[in-house]
């Protein structure tokens, strides 16, 4: 994902960590408290695919009704310690950026959708594919190793380096996605 302008720890790709999972449902739980209008939160990226090498940040996607309303109502989420990230993905009014630090390390992503958004499905999407695809897997990893070699002190720097072949990947899971669907 590019778009992230803003200072940030150095980039670190580490093991699957098996208790990823975990440490989203608790989150889970406390965002379904902070956001009842909710209509679903889901753990995406790559911490969510079994196996798969990452930075130890839970991404976060949840769908609401209406953007705005929890934008004006960030309370709930600032008590929890997101802090709103505005100018991450400026091009996308549809898309809210939170972040958390945990023990002075970024620990969670939260990216908050509107319900028209396409991007849960694409995200659903490239979940599912790399959860089934070990291959493509791999080869997301290899990329992402790369760029955090590369640009250990720039998450917006490692973002762009990865880029390419995320969509490549992203192309290929379109692809399955429609074969799928026939």
């Amino acid at each position: 994902m590019t778009g992230m302008g803003y200072d940030a720890p150095p980039v670190e790709v580490v093991p699957y960590d098996p208790t990823w999972p975990a440490r989203f449902e608790a989150e889970r739980l406390l965002l379904s408290d902070a956001l009842p209008t909710a209509l679903g939160i889901e753990h995406i990226g790559s911490t969510s695919v079994p196996g798969l090498m990452a930075k130890p940040i839970i991404d976060i996607q949840v769908v609401v009704p209406e953007v705005d309303d929890v934008l004006t109502g960030l309370v709930p989420l600032q008590r929890l310690g997101y802090v709103h990230r505005p100018l991450a993905f400026p091009a996308d009014g549809d898309h809210l950026f939170l972040v958390k630090d945990t023990a002075g390390r970024r620990s969670r992503h939260l990216h908050v959708f509107g319900v028209t958004s396409g991007a849960p499905e694409e995200n659903r999407l490239f979940r599912a594919y790399l959860t089934t695809h070990s291959g493509a897997a791999r080869r997301y990893e290899a990329a992402k190793m790369r760029a955090a070699a590369l640009h250990p002190d720039s998450r917006a720097r490692y973002s762009r380096a990865k880029e390419e072949e995320f969509l490549r990947l992203l192309a290929e899971a379109r692809q399955w996605g429609r074969s799928r669907a026939d």
